[in-house]
């Protein structure tokens, strides 16, 4: 079982290296359903080794497949550092994967000026930032790291979901040093 857990892991990890395949929806489904069966994994370590330290304070014989063995906790421990990935990993795959994200990046891109201050070629960092407020009018706000050959920036995009349709109303490219902003959006 565990054997085969760490393999669907693996699979899973290494299949986020493939980008077409970690914008697809189903990718997002099966990284949130491993996440699950990972926590769920955890969460029987876990009450198996605090139910067999109360049974040894109390002073009952354990049983010997109930014993927290080395070997177990190794694969506890393996399961626990696969789980902190993967939640460290799902948000960017997640974000990566939105409307606001994936029009944003196309914009920019479009625009010369984005990938003359970067230099070409320029890809999307990780760990992007961001918040989606949904209401009458839905409003998104990203901040999307940019790497290029001659230097680095940060995509700050504005948009307003209008008409079932996401409409940018800012998108402007932070560089660092020094600290220039351009503005992308067409006039």
């Amino acid at each position: 079982m565990r054997r085969t857990i760490a393999i669907v892991v693996a699979i899973v990890v290494g299949a986020s290296c493939i980008p077409w395949l970690r914008h697809q929806v189903l990718f997002s489904v099966l990284v949130a359903v491993t996440m699950i069966i990972l926590f769920m994994v955890m969460a029987s370590g876990a009450s198996r080794a605090i139910f067999s330290r109360s049974m040894q304070k109390l002073g009952k014989p354990e049983s010997p497949g109930s014993r927290w063995s080395l070997p177990s906790l190794r694969t506890t421990l393996a399961v626990g550092s696969l789980f902190l990935l993967t939640l460290l990993i799902a948000p960017h795959f997640v974000a990566t994967n939105t409307d606001i994200y994936k029009l944003a990046v196309a914009t920019a891109h479009e625009s010369p000026r984005f990938t003359e201050a970067l230099g070409g070629p320029v890809r999307e960092g990780w760990f992007s930032q961001g918040k989606i407020e949904w209401g009458n009018q839905a409003r998104a706000e990203m901040l999307i790291p940019e790497h290029g050959r001659n230097r680095q920036g940060a995509l700050r995009a504005l948009a307003i979901k209008d008409g079932g349709k996401w409409r940018l109303q800012e998108l402007i490219l932070e560089l660092s040093p020094p600290n220039d902003r351009i503005d992308l959006l067409p006039h």
